[in-house]
């Protein structure tokens, strides 16, 4: 995926879609710089804490020093993930209980499994996210 790709999927995102991500950092724009395995740099948080896109699958994920997580398989993916998360977040007053959180956590994790199964594992971003949360992080 060149540049002008990544930025059409990505523009889907706009204006709102990008703040439904819960990612910090800054996003970038056109020309994108390469990390060292050649994924275009789409999100800069700091010198060590980044979310790239694979050139040439299309993944999206989240690197921090060494670790990295799976956001999306596609960006078509991230689109779809980042419009469900962001419904969730904004229509949701929030849980009152953990009841309520686990139900919202399920729903979530249910429709992710549909959209990207990859995704959805346990070890993955919103796996991991989601589990920050319910802790209270």
């Amino acid at each position: 995926m060149d540049d002008d790709q990544i930025h059409q999927v990505l523009a889907r995102l706009g204006p709102i879609g990008y703040e439904d991500i819960p990612h910090e950092g800054e996003w970038q724009r056109p020309p994108y710089k390469n990390d060292t395995a050649g994924r275009a740099i789409v999100l800069v948080d700091g010198d060590f804490q980044f979310v790239v896109v694979d050139r040439f699958s299309g993944a999206v994920r989240s690197v921090c020093e060494d670790d990295e997580t799976l956001m999306a398989s596609s960006l078509d993916q991230l689109v779809q993930i980042a419009t469900l998360w962001g419904a969730i977040d904004r229509d949701a007053i929030g849980p009152e209980d953990d009841d309520e959180f686990d139900r919202v956590a399920r729903n979530f994790e249910s429709q992710l499994k549909r959209i990207d199964p990859a995704a959805a594992r346990p070890s993955e971003f919103w796996c991991l996210y989601a589990e920050e949360l319910s802790n209270g992080g």
